[in-house]
Formats: structure tokens, C-alpha cells, sequence
């Protein structure tokens, strides 16, 4: 997209939540509604959208290695995946388990043409074009390789804070929670609310003309998304000190205010289908 001629279907003038991601983390595949709706958000944060969603970007790293590592998982299901940057999910995996299979998903026309492209280089990978909050059309339409014998590693990384509270962001990871196997581990990633309600409630203004809405949610809020899961420690905490590197550099700002954790799916029963939405497991 350097020459910024966009593709079919592509609203050139509403401000993408994908494309301002791109743009937070320097990247090249955005337009002009992006940048301006970014950086009003740069200018609401006082800057510290960049570190945050860098933190974001090694939290994800991280919660792959460990789960390929510590755990096994040779299954990944990215949703809300993003545009592709350095870090990807697969390149994480692969590096940490040649057998890895990745799967991403994302309802985004322009993700989706990035993730074809990179089905060409990558077979190991796989692109669902699909909205997250469909699970049911998801789980069947996983690639026949990516099987559900096994444990899966499901990403919900800075995508639930898109989900309103209307659509239940609680219920949604719940019905994941119970179509994967047992031992699966869900990965969640949330902006948190309780440091800058201010700040928080004029950057949720900022996206109101975007492609979905912004709801920074409490530190609460947050951890009810892992009821009914076994969370892994340090637990839900701000991304910079969930397992960090030895050699991770101190934040810029006085705190992080995104939280993260990694629960995993615990069940004596056989998976229950996706049934009720609302239903806990």
C-alpha cells in the first residue's frame, strides 16, 4: 500500500482499528484517516499508545514461546490477528516448534489480502477471513491439518477492548473456551480503565468514527474474561510484567495501563459445542 491506492472495499475515509495499529507501531499500511484518527489518540495518551502497543506486540511473543515451550502447543488460532509486522505469531511459534500450524483470522479486506499473501511463502500457515465474534462459523471452518485432538493456543490479543459490552466480550471467550480441548490455553491482552478513566473515555471518542467501537474496561472487568479458566501465574497483570524477558527494558511511562494473562481450559467432560454464548464453563 505505498502507493496508497486502496482495494476494493476499502472505505478510504473511516479510520481503520487494524490500519491505526499499524500506524502506532510504525508501520506502512495505513491511510490518511488512519493517521489523523491515531494520532489524536497519540495526543490523548500523551504518547503512551506507542509503548503500549509495543509491550503488546512482546506480550504476544512471549505468551506463544511459552505455551510452545512449557506447555506444548502446536496449535495456534490468532483471531483479530491484525495486519502482519515484525513478531508475527507464526514466526514465534515456528521458531520455537518447527511442527506449529497457525491459523489467523480477521474480517479486515486488507488483513485478509496481507494473509493470503503470506499462505504463498508459508505453509504452514492458514487466513480465515471471518469475524471473531461468530465462533461457531470459525471452529468449522478450521483447515482439516488444524485438528481439535490436541491442545490449541487461542489468541485474544487487543481485540476484545473492540467488542462492546452489548455483544458480552465474557460470553464470547467462554464459548471458545468450550469448543477447544482440554488443556487449551486462551491469551488475552485488554486495555484497562482504572489508571486514566479520562484519558480512557476521550479515546474511546477518538475511534467513534472508526470501524468498531473502543471500550477500555476495569481491571475487574478485565478478569472476569478468565472465569472459569485456570490462570497461569504472575496472573492478569499489566503486559510489561507478565513473564518478562531478562533483558526487557523499563517502561517510559510511570505504568502500563493494558493487563494480560493466559488461562487455560480446564475439564473432566468432553467439549459442550458453543450452545449460549453467556454460558460459563
Amino acid at each position: 500500500m505505498d502507493d496508497e491506492r486502496p482495494p476494493r472495499e476499502l472505505d478510504v475515509n473511516r479510520p481503520n482499528v487494524a490500519r491505526m495499529y499499524d500506524y502506532y507501531l510504525g508501520g506502512k499500511n495505513h491511510l490518511p484517516a488512519d493517521r489523523a484518527a491515531a494520532e489524536k489518540v497519540i495526543e490523548i495518551s500523551g504518547g503512551r499508545v506507542r509503548e503500549a502497543v509495543r509491550e503488546n506486540r512482546d506480550f504476544l511473543g512471549r505468551a506463544v514461546r511459552y505455551l510452545a515451550n512449557e506447555h506444548g502447543v502446536r496449535r495456534f488460532l490468532d483471531l483479530g490477528a491484525g495486519l502482519p509486522t515484525k513478531g508475527n505469531v507464526h514466526e514465534a511459534a515456528l521458531a520455537a516448534a518447527p511442527d506449529a500450524r497457525v491459523v489467523y483470522v480477521d474480517n479486515d479486506p486488507v488483513v485478509a489480502a496481507h494473509g493470503r499473501a503470506l499462505l504463498v511463502t508459508t505453509p504452514e500457515v492458514s487466513f480465515l477471513e471471518a469475524d471473531l465474534r461468530r465462533p461457531g462459523e470459525i471452529i468449522s471452518a478450521l483447515p482439516e491439518a488444524f485438528t481439535l485432538d490436541r491442545p490449541v493456543g487461542l489468541l485474544m490479543v487487543a481485540c476484545l477492548h473492540f467488542v462492546p459490552d452489548e455483544e458480552d466480550p465474557w460470553g464470547l471467550v467462554a464459548a471458545y473456551a468450550r469448543a477447544l480441548p482440554a488443556g487449551s490455553h486462551i491469551v488475552i491482552s485488554h486495555v484497562s480503565s482504572d489508571s486514566l478513566p479520562e484519558v480512557m473515555a476521550r479515546g474511546r471518542d477518538a475511534y467513534k468514527d472508526a470501524n468498531a467501537s473502543f471500550e477500555a474496561r476495569t481491571g475487574e472487568s478485565i478478569r472476569r474474561l478468565f472465569d472459569g479458566l485456570r490462570v497461569a501465574a504472575p496472573g492478569v497483570v499489566p503486559l510489561n510484567e507478565w513473564r518478562p524477558d531478562p533483558d526487557a527494558l523499563p517502561l517510559r511511562a510511570e505504568f502500563l495501563p493494558v493487563l494480560g494473562g493466559v488461562g487455560q481450559v480446564v475439564r473432566t467432560a468432553p467439549p459442550a459445542g458453543l450452545g449460549d454464548r453467556t454460558e460459563r464453563i
